[in-house]
């Protein structure tokens, strides 16, 4: 008995067991071009509002209002550091930027011995 191949139309059977691999596949195929057939209709109501001047205009406002109620929010990224005693400069390298003339910028390295002291 040959296999019936599934169209878009027909549903899953109830025990998924029924159907083999490749039935699957064109069954989920063909809902997958019904999917397609379905975003390239034409935007709905809600869509064309939303996309409209007046819908951007009163959505903008709606922002503003719930800026002016909450307050604006703080995207700032605030990160601090403890630290003992006074900062060293044990930086085995110093840089000095010219933003007028950027070709007379330099990074000057200091030897280092390795030491920890």
């Amino acid at each position: 008995m040959e296999p019936v191949q599934p169209s878009r139309d027909d549903g899953p059977p109830a025990d998924a067991d029924e159907w083999t691999d490749e039935q699957w596949l064109t069954w989920l195929k063909a809902s997958d071009a019904d999917l397609e057939d379905a975003d390239a209709q034409a935007p709905t109501l809600s869509e064309r509002a939303a996309r409209s001047s007046v819908g951007q205009v009163v959505g903008q406002a709606m922002m503003g209002l719930a800026q002016a109620i909450y307050g604006t929010t703080d995207d700032e990224l605030i990160i601090v550091a403890e630290g003992d005693g006074e900062p060293t400069d044990d930086r085995p390298f110093t840089v000095r930027l010219d933003f007028d003339n950027p070709g007379q910028s330099s990074v000057v390295f200091r030897h280092t011995d390795g030491n920890a002291d």
